[in-house]
C-alpha cells in the first residue's frame, strides 16, 4: 500500500514546474522569432536581391515558422509536442544558415546577413527540447555558421576580425542558454525533490499506521486471547472459557477494516450533509435513498464524505464569488453516487498549481484508493466544474 501511494504521488507532481516552465519558454521564444522577423523585415527586403528567390521562401518558413507552430502547440496538454516542435525550430535554423552559401550570388553587403542575428533564439530552443551537450553543440555550430556567413558576405571595409565576432556572439548568446538551461534543470531537479518528500511522507504514515495496528493487536492478544488460552490451560469451566472465547473472537472482529461497521442509509445521508454544511452551510444537497433498511459500510461512506467536503470547499475558495453549487446524492444498498457540481470559472487541470494537493490528493486518489471507489473530473475555463464520486460494493 506504501509503494502503491508512493507511485501515485509521483505521478501526481512529477514534471509539474518543468512542464510550467517548457510551456513559459516556449511562448517566451515564439514572441521572440515574431519580434525578430518584424524588426529585420527591412533586411530581408533589403538582402533579397542578393540570393536566389528559393532561399529566401525557404529560410522565411524555417526559421520562422516552427517556432509560431511551438508557440500554439504549448497550450497542447501533451508538451511532447512543445519539445518536439523546439528541436524542429533550432534545427530548421542551422540547416537554413548552411543552405545560405547555395544561393548567394556573391554580392557584397554592408551590413550582416540578417539570419546572423538570432542564433541564440535557436539555441533557447535547443534548451527546452534537449539536454546541455546537444544544446550547447546547436549554439555553437549556428553562432560558427552565421558568423562565417557575415565574414564572407560583408564589404571589406565593413568586416571585421572573424574570431572576435565569433567569440562575443558565442558569449551572448551562451550567456541566456545556459541560464535557460539552468532553468529547467533547477525545474527538474525540484519535482524530483518534491517527490521524494511526497513518497517519504506517504511511507512514514504508512508506517505510522501500521506501528498503531501493530500495538492494537498486540494489546489485543495480551489482554484477550491470552487470558483465554490461559483460563482453557488452567481447567475453568467450560461455560466460563466458551464465554471468554466469544468475547475474544468479538474483539479479533473488531480488529477489521471499519467497513464491517456500517451506517443506515439515513445515517449516511446525513453524515454527507453534515460535511457539507461544514463548508458552506447554505448549500443543501439534493438527496435520493433506496426504501429500506440496508446498512452501508462506514469506510465509503467516510471517504466519499471527506471527499465531497474537499470538492465544496475548492469550490468555494476558487470557483468565483458568484458561481452557484449544487450537490446531488443517490444511496442505495450497495451504490453511493455523488455530483459536485458549479457554474463557477472553472480551470484546465494541467495548470493546477503542483502545491494545490485538494483535487489530486484529497479527492482523486482518495476516491481511487478506496475498493469499489471511481471520481471524475469535468472542467474547462469558464464552464465550472463537475466532480462526480462514486462507490459499488465490489463482487465477492
Amino acid at each position: 500500500m506504501a509503494s502503491d501511494t508512493a507511485a501515485t504521488a509521483r505521478a501526481v507532481i512529477a514534471g509539474a514546474t518543468e512542464s510550467r516552465l517548457t510551456r513559459l519558454f516556449a511562448r517566451f521564444i515564439a514572441s521572440g522569432y515574431l519580434f525578430y522577423l518584424l524588426l529585420l523585415m527591412p533586411a530581408i527586403a533589403a538582402q533579397y536581391s542578393a540570393m536566389d528567390p528559393w532561399w529566401s521562401a525557404f529560410a522565411l518558413v524555417a526559421v520562422f515558422g516552427p517556432p509560431m507552430v511551438m508557440g500554439a502547440v504549448s497550450f497542447h496538454q501533451d508538451l511532447r509536442w512543445s519539445r518536439r516542435v523546439a528541436a524542429v525550430t533550432a534545427v530548421s535554423y542551422l540547416v537554413a544558415a548552411l543552405a545560405w552559401p547555395l544561393a548567394w550570388r556573391g554580392d557584397l553587403m554592408i551590413a550582416d546577413a540578417w539570419i546572423s542575428g538570432i542564433p541564440g533564439l535557436a539555441g533557447l530552443a535547443a534548451a527546452v527540447a534537449w539536454g546541455p551537450l546537444r544544446t550547447i553543440a546547436l549554439l555553437v555550430s549556428s553562432v560558427f555558421t552565421v558568423q562565417l556567413i557575415n565574414q564572407f558576405c560583408r564589404t571589406p571595409d565593413h568586416n571585421a576580425a572573424f574570431l572576435p565576432d565569433l567569440l562575443f556572439g558565442l558569449s551572448f548568446c551562451l550567456l541566456y542558454v545556459a541560464a535557460a538551461l539552468m532553468a529547467m534543470h533547477t525545474g527538474r531537479l525540484l519535482d524530483r525533490t518534491r517527490a521524494e518528500a511526497h513518497s517519504a511522507a506517504a511511507t512514514a504514515a504508512a508506517t505510522r499506521a501500521r506501528a498503531v495496528q501493530r500495538i492494537r493487536f498486540n494489546a489485543l492478544l495480551h489482554d484477550w486471547v491470552m487470558s483465554t488460552l490461559l483460563a482453557a490451560a488452567r481447567g475453568t469451566r467450560r461455560d466460563d472459557v466458551r464465554h471468554q472465547a466469544q468475547l475474544t473472537l468479538g474483539k479479533l472482529d473488531n480488529t477489521r477494516p471499519d467497513t464491517s461497521v456500517g451506517y443506515p442509509l439515513s445515517s449516511a445521508a446525513a453524515y454527507f450533509r453534515a460535511a457539507i454544511a461544514d463548508i458552506d452551510d447554505a448549500l443543501v444537497p439534493t438527496v435520493t435513498v433506496s426504501p429500506g433498511d440496508s446498512v452501508l459500510p462506514s469506510g465509503p461512506v467516510q471517504v466519499l464524505g471527506a471527499a465531497v467536503s474537499e470538492s465544496v470547499r475548492n469550490s468555494v475558495r476558487h470557483a468565483g464569488p458568484h458561481a452557484t453549487r449544487t450537490v446531488e446524492l443517490t444511496l442505495s444498498a450497495d451504490n453511493i453516487d455523488v455530483i459536485c457540481a458549479d457554474d463557477g470559472v472553472g480551470f484546465v487541470r494541467s495548470h493546477v498549481p503542483e502545491h494545490r494537493l485538494g483535487l489530486s490528493v484529497s479527492i482523486i486518489e482518495r476516491v481511487r484508493h478506496l475498493p469499489g471507489g471511481a471520481v471524475e473530473v469535468h472542467t474547462r475555463p469558464g464552464a465550472g466544474t463537475v466532480i462526480r464520486l462514486g462507490w459499488k460494493e465490489p463482487a465477492a
